[in-house]
């Protein structure tokens, strides 16, 4: 069992695009758009399972589509157009 860290999601300043990665993680762990600034602060959940063993794309992604479902975030940024590859 892996020690518990807080994943962390982010979007740019026309809040279209995000990121995510563990809080203490200075890089992100995946993006919807490389060489974008990540600098809004979306939402945070825990992780306790291993943060090597995780896939950061599929886990991105699924926090997209669950949001999309959430009417609350998806007042807040814009998710659209949003298609991580």
């Amino acid at each position: 069992m892996g020690q518990k860290s807080l994943i962390c999601i982010y979007t740019n300043k026309d809040r279209n695009e995000f990121a995510i990665g563990l809080k203490e993680d200075e890089k992100f762990r995946a993006m919807t758009k490389e060489n974008e600034f990540y600098t809004r602060f979306v939402d945070a959940f825990d992780l306790i399972v291993d943060a090597n063993k995780i896939d950061w794309k599929q886990e991105l992604k699924r926090w997209i589509n669950d949001a999309k479902k959430n009417e609350a975030i998806f007042v807040e940024v814009d998710l659209s157009n949003c298609n991580i590859t």
